[in-house]
């Protein structure tokens, strides 16, 4: 009972702000890209919990509880993504001011880039989505007894909600929620809690296979397609390059984003 007041309590929270963050989408800057006005710790914290969703959290802690530390490499792929994109790609991404990767396409190879750019968008993004939506489908099925479609619906229904509610400002707000809680979960209270119950790195060692400290157990091809699929696709996600455009200045967008690239290295350590 205390789980689903808990998760009921978060939703209604999100919703909250979702509402809250209608005062501050005055208009159609502040709804798509928060009026360009992102400091640098709400911007990693946004961009680190983007990249850092269902798939990288449960779906990571599966792979390190099936393979070992081999299971980082989803996590680490998306990490190196991000620092490839804040390094090289950030500062000159958030001087177009643009609102869309398709607008940007549009300015280099005219207006029909903007078409296939935006068919190519839809396709990856739909990706994304399905990743997300098995993971709180899932999460919403084993709290609440739920079939997994109902629980899809519960779950999506609460984040298109706010994201229309309050566009880029509540997203954002909502992923520095997020980003906060995940960094208490999983960097102080559960890592800690679970070297204290095996005895540390030495009782690790002890109670687990040699397979299991492995960093290529998981298999070479595996770490190859992580890096395909995540650390180059996060280069050129739509999903990714609106955060970019949300940072208020150039040494923003690099540097906090250099900022959430390391912390999801460590993310993908801690899981």
């Amino acid at each position: 009972m205390l789980d689903i007041i808990v998760i009921a309590l978060y939703m209604l929270g999100m919703l909250g702000i979702g509402v809250w963050s209608t005062r501050r989408s005055k208009n159609e800057e502040d709804f798509l890209v928060a009026g360009r006005r992102l400091g640098p710790t709400l911007y990693a914290g946004t961009m680190a919990a983007v990249v850092l969703g269902g798939a990288s959290t449960v779906g990571a802690v599966g792979l390190g509880y099936q393979y070992g530390i081999s299971g980082m490499w989803l996590v680490f792929s998306i990490g190196c993504g991000i620092l490839l994109l804040s390094l090289v790609f950030a500062a000159w991404i958030n001087r177009l001011e643009v609102y869309t990767v398709a607008q940007m396409f549009e300015l280099r190879y005219g207006p029909g880039a903007s078409l296939l750019t935006g068919i190519v968008m839809a396709a990856y993004t739909f990706m994304l989505s399905v990743t997300s939506t098995v993971a709180y489908g899932t999460i919403f099925a084993v709290l609440f007894e739920l079939e997994r479609v109902p629980a899809i619906l519960l779950g999506g229904g609460v984040v298109i909600a706010y994201s229309v509610l309050g566009g880029m400002w509540s997203i954002t707000l909502t992923d520095f929620v997020q980003f906060v809680i995940k960094t208490i979960g999983i960097f102080f209270i559960l890592l800690p809690i679970l070297l204290i119950k095996t005895g540390g790195f030495e009782g690790l060692h002890a109670a687990l296979p040699e397979s299991a400290f492995s960093i290529t157990s998981i298999g070479g091809d595996r770490i190859i397609t992580y890096f395909v699929v995540y650390f180059l696709g996060l280069v050129i996600g739509q999903d990714i390059w609106q955060r970019v455009f949300t940072a208020r200045s150039e040494g923003v967008a690099k540097w906090a984003g250099v900022t959430s690239g390391v912390y999801c290295l460590l993310y993908a350590l801690a899981g």
